[in-house]
């Protein structure tokens, strides 16, 4: 299947939602008091339990891996996941599980199972992309070489199979195996058309650019989002209004991570593939990196607003409130964003 006819079919609609959503985004440049937004009547989340939550899950995902059996791949998955990280897609599925108040093994499990399919796609991205670092550690391909870097990538998708399996409840490790497969096999055509030969030949246009991003970085979100929405006799307004967060947070969070390569442009030269954000937000701009960073930085912050208004949107439909635990990793987003805004614009001295 050619990349062409990916583009058709991965993600139906959502690139039409994007590119309405981005029509005006030029208009408004990002407003750095919105980080310090409160908001009033939401019911309060302890911080302890989502710690605890989060060191169990961590714990779970090195029990599962060692169960599966001694080799130089489970050494290497091991390696990967010590490095630690941010544990985000962990994060998105615990709170997904409180707000539908799913038990806390459901969401341990379910945070577990998201963290190694993420952890999956990092190592065979850093294979692909040829990065030699990850978390401020050597990369798997790196340190264990490139073949043993693939069969780690495949052991940790199995890994989070496995761990989905423990679950008590045989409906519930069904619909947690069926939305592991579906996401999955989504992030994995995303990538595909990023990786497909004729990508380093043509220039895709800002349609086919919004779908491809789309396609490869929201699947492991709204997986994340979905595992408390699945347990649950929800609406198909909520498993949709989970996928449009999904789709603007993916969104956000991928020109962000472009606009980080752009750092080091010596380092990146020559190898920033045809859906790089710095191709889309650059025009005519080879010279000046502001201009760039100004589109850029606007579409993120108008993929942002999207994603709170959702939010807001999700609060209503769930028993409890998403916001107390998505608002700061939303915040998170927009502060890394407003770094990259260019420091004349922030301080007003270009309109």
């Amino acid at each position: 299947m050619t990349a062409e006819v990916l583009y058709k079919k991965l993600l139906s609609g959502t690139v039409e939602r994007t590119l309405a959503m981005n029509s005006s985004c030029e208009q408004n440049a990002p407003d750095n008091n919105r980080f310090s937004w409160e908001y009033p009547n939401r019911r309060p989340v302890k911080k302890e339990r989502v710690a605890r939550e989060l060191q169990k899950t961590r714990m779970l995902m090195l029990e599962t891996l060692r169960n599966l059996g001694p080799g130089p791949a489970q050494t290497a998955g091991l390696y990967q996941i010590e490095t630690g990280g941010s544990m985000l897609r962990a994060r998105l599925a615990l709170a997904s599980g409180i707000a539908f108040e799913r038990s806390s093994r459901y969401r341990i499990v379910c945070a577990a199972a998201c963290e190694f399919i993420h952890n999956a796609s990092l190592i065979h991205d850093d294979l692909m992309d040829r990065d030699e670092s990850r978390r401020g550690f050597a990369s798997v391909w790196k340190k264990f070489g490139e073949d043993l870097a693939l069969c780690t990538g495949d052991l940790l998708v199995c890994a989070a199979f496995a761990v989905a399996s423990e679950l008590d409840d045989p409906g519930e490790a069904q619909r947690l195996t069926r939305l592991l497969a579906t996401r999955s096999s989504r992030i994995i055509l995303g990538q595909s058309i990023e990786v497909d030969g004729c990508a380093e030949h043509c220039s895709p246009g800002l349609r086919d650019y919004l779908q491809a991003t789309t396609a490869k970085t929201a699947p492991l979100i709204e997986m994340s989002l979905l595992t408390g929405v699945i347990s649950t006799n929800s609406e198909n307004a909520v498993v949709e209004r989970v996928g449009e967060l999904a789709s603007a947070i993916g969104l956000a969070y991928q020109i962000i991570d472009d606009l980080d390569d752009l750092r080091d442009p010596d380092a990146n030269a020559g190898r920033l593939h045809a859906f790089h954000a710095s191709h889309h937000h650059g025009r005519g701009s080879r010279n000046d990196p502001a201009p760039l960073k100004r589109r850029a930085t606007w579409h993120a912050d108008a993929a942002m607003k999207r994603a709170r208004n959702i939010l807001d949107q999700l609060d209503e439909l769930a028993p409890q409130a998403l916001a107390p635990l998505m608002l700061p990793l939303i915040s998170r987003l927009e502060q890394r964003n407003w770094d990259h805004f260019p420091s004349a614009l922030r301080n007003g001295a270009i309109s």
